[in-house]
């Protein structure tokens, strides 16, 4: 160590000396002397400075870990003292070991007595602290606290009496004399629960007076809850303890509510003893409920805060009301046939300040249902067949089908009953279809007010049926026989008719709730008006062609000089142009056209009617003379609708023209094929009179060949029809109607037809049916003229 610092000294001198050495390098260095000596001295008091307090620290620390070895050795010679102890205890404890099993008795003596000793001061507390409660019990604001208490003292009370009944030597006398602290204890428990149940059942009031007090009782539920939980989750569902606080909390209000109800529902049982004289207490009664129906508001705001969302208590008071609302909407129900419409719908409108009845009571109970955001399916009433509801609204929809079948009668009477009116541009018309549709717009408005569900359906399928009826007995009319005029007035209602049903079911749908809409199909029963029109313009075209100077004209056609001349076809076209004026003048002009049309059709079919009948020979001034007339069609009616309509209708009067100027048996056939073509149902039996007619003019044309040309085409026909699958007695209703409306046209005051002209009428007919569309069976829509 020595040697080692005296090393560390010489070689400190020696750097001093090299670093002397250094500095003194040069001999101007001298001169810096005094500067170098006040550094030295600087560094030497700071290294000095350095020194000090370095071993200042060393000192300070050699201190510290002189107090700990000292207080060390303290703990050492204490932990010898404490192991000298156990030693000792050790040795005294060594005696106890024979001595354990009575040492274990008595400490479990010595347990039991303390416990015994507790549950006797328990026990002798009972009565006390019961009553104790009780007096608490006076002031509500203790509710919780006594319930804390009662259920303490109720586990003491079980506790204890569970221990009575086990025991073997128990002393009657003792038994009872503790019964009767036991008896306190549930006789302040029963009082608290009449207590508890009597703030339950005054929700209302309570929430709105004192809504604390309603909290602190649904606390109370609550907590016993929690205790029946803890109870079930260790075995003893069972316990007394257990008691269901929450469902009959639940039960409580409803029962409330129940008795609330029972004078409302009292008085409407005596509405069925009450026979007709039912309006007043109809209005009371609704007047009763309106009073309730004001309660949900204050039950929304006050009662279900004070409430646990998992309750949804708001719900259950509704379900309850509704419940109890529905009893007394089918008491009303069973009353229903003594109530006028008014008292079933009448609603409340301020103008007229009219009180309010049952089917508008529902709708406006069910709007304010909804605005406390219950659902559609909540506040619905039942609708089985025997409910209240669905007998209100059977009596009320049964009396509107009567009332509209009344009506209907009526307008239809009056409509056919007297001549039809004329506008002020001739149109003809009568008003019963201005008066059918308002009064179907305003039944349903006046259901849609109250309802927009099943009753507005069932009250919109009476429409529907009522406009078939209307329709009905329209055609009924028009099959008949009607004037000239009336027809048009017919066509003109009806068309009208048609765009009143289309409002009129657009306006439906949109009064239908969402899901009712779509429900109704009011479509066809517009289509009926549209076809009903059809049929009246047919009826049009059957008076034209009924009348006996304008049919007895086709009678001449095909066989006279006058034909041939053309005169005959000049009085036809001239006739019709009379006729076409006059439509023009008195149908709507969205169905002049449709007019025209279908008296180009029947004209077409009369001359091929006539062609078939009564043509008696085929020469070359016949063949112009049947050309020339087609031509003339063509012209005239092609200023009443579109040249390519004109030239399919006309098609069969030129297919017969060819068919007869055939020159072999495969342009028979050919021809006769485009024939089925245009004119379907043009039987090779109505191509006999042409066949004949031919072999007749044509030198080179046998029998036997006229023979083997009807049999090739009834080959064709039958095979045609085959693969048509055509029914030959087929009629379009516009077809039938045309038949039928002239058929009632020629019975007023005509004879039998003869063989000939019953001929020339199933020509006609056959003529009639086309492989295309007809003017009447054209789309739906109206074409503009």
């Amino acid at each position: 160590m020595n040697d080692s610092v005296v090393e560390q000294a010489n070689q400190a001198r020696l750097l001093a000396t090299a670093e002397v050495a250094r500095l003194l390098a040069n001999g101007d260095d001298l001169k810096r002397v005094a500067a170098l000596r006040e550094d030295v001295l600087i560094k030497q008091q700071a290294n000095k400075a350095q020194l000090s307090a370095a071993v200042a620290s060393q000192v300070e620390a050699t201190k510290s870990g002189l107090d700990m070895l000292t207080r060390a050795h303290q703990a050492l010679v204490l932990m010898r003292q404490h192991f000298q102890d156990i030693t000792r205890l050790c040795a005294e404890c060594q005696s106890l070991i024979d001595c354990h099993d009575k040492i274990a008795v008595l400490s479990e003596v010595h347990y039991n007595l303390r416990k015994t000793l507790q549950d006797v001061e328990n026990i002798a507390a009972l009565p006390l602290e019961a009553a104790e409660a009780e007096e608490m019990l006076r002031d509500n604001v203790n509710l919780l606290q006594v319930y804390e208490m009662l259920a303490s003292l109720e586990g003491t009370s079980m506790k204890a009496q569970q221990a009575l009944e086990s025991g073997t030597s128990v002393n009657l006398r003792e038994a009872h004399n503790l019964g009767s602290y036991f008896q306190k204890v549930r006789l302040t428990a029963g009082k608290f629960e009449e207590r508890l149940w009597s703030i339950i059942r005054n929700f209302l009031a309570v929430s709105q007076e004192d809504p604390g007090l309603l909290v602190t009782a649904v606390q109370v539920v609550e907590l016993q809850e929690m205790v029946d939980a803890q109870l079930v989750a260790a075995g003893q569902g069972a316990s007394p303890l257990r008691k269901a606080w929450r469902r009959r909390c639940l039960s409580q209000i409803a029962m409330c509510i129940q008795d609330s109800f029972a004078p409302l529902l009292q008085r409407c049982s005596q509405l069925i003893a009450a026979g007709e004289n039912t309006d007043q207490r109809v209005t009371e009664i609704l007047d009763g409920a309106d009073d309730w129906v004001a309660q949900l508001a204050p039950i929304y705001d006050h009662v279900a805060p004070c409430f646990p969302p998992s309750y949804r208590i708001f719900g259950v008071v509704c379900a309850e009301h509704h419940r109890q609302l529905a009893s007394m909407i089918d008491f009303i129900g069973l009353c229903a046939d003594n109530l006028a419409n008014a008292d079933i719908l009448k609603a409340e409108i301020l103008q007229r300040c009219k009180l309010q009845r049952v089917m508008q009571w529902i709708a406006g109970y069910q709007e304010s249902l909804g605005e406390f955001g219950l659902e559609e399916e909540e506040v619905a009433f039942p609708t089985g067949p025997q409910t209240g509801v669905s007998l209100l609204i059977n009596t009320y929809v049964a009396r509107i089908v009567a009332t509209l079948s009344s009506w209907l009668s009526n307008i239809v009477e009056g409509d056919f009953k007297y001549e039809p009116k004329a506008s002020a541009e001739g149109r003809m018309w009568t008003p019963g279809a201005v008066d059918f549709f308002r009064i179907l717009n305003e039944q349903v408005a006046v259901v849609a007010e109250v309802d927009r569900g099943d009753m507005l359906l069932r009250v919109g399928q009476a429409a529907v049926a009522t406009m078939d009826h209307f329709q009905a007995a329209q055609r009924q009319h028009v099959s008949a026989g009607l004037p000239l005029e009336m027809l048009c007035a017919v066509i003109n209602n009806n068309m009208r008719c048609y765009d009143e049903s289309l409002e009129f079911a657009e306006g439906l749908e949109e009064r239908f709730a969402d899901n009712f809409k779509g429900s109704l199909d009011v479509e066809a029963a517009c289509r009926g008006f549209l076809d009903l029109a059809k049929e009246g313009a047919a009826a049009c075209v059957a008076v034209v062609f009924s009348d006996p100077a304008f049919a007895d004209l086709f009678t001449r056609l095909y066989w006279t000089e006058e034909w041939r001349s053309g005169d005959v076809t000049s009085s036809v076209l001239a006739t019709l142009e009379d006729f076409l004026q006059d439509f023009e003048r008195m149908v709507l002009p969205t169905f002049y056209r449709r007019l025209a049309e279908a008296l180009l059709e029947e004209c077409v079919a009369h001359f091929v009617a006539a062609l078939l009948s009564f043509l008696k020979g085929v020469t070359e001034d016949d063949v112009a003379a049947i050309r020339r007339d087609d031509a003339r069609i063509r012209q005239f009616f092609a200023r009443f609708t579109k040249p390519e309509k004109v030239a399919r209708e006309c098609q069969p009067l030129i297919d017969v023209c060819e068919f007869v100027t055939a020159d072999s048996i495969e342009s028979f056939v050919l021809s006769y094929t485009a024939l089925l073509t245009s004119a379907p149902s043009i039987t090779p039996t109505l191509l006999a009179n042409l066949i004949n007619a031919r072999a007749t003019s044509d030198k080179n044309m046998t029998k036997a060949d006229a023979r083997e040309v009807l049999e090739h085409c009834r080959e064709v026909f039958v095979d045609r029809q085959a693969r048509s699958g055509v029914d030959d007695g087929a009629h379009s209703a516009a077809q039938s109607a045309a038949a039928a409306a002239s058929a009632a046209a020629q019975a007023k005051g005509a004879k039998a037809p003869t063989a000939k002209e019953a001929a020339f009428k199933a020509a006609v007919n056959a003529a009639r049916k086309r492989s295309a569309a007809g003017a009447l069976t054209s789309p739906s829509k109206p074409a503009a003229t």
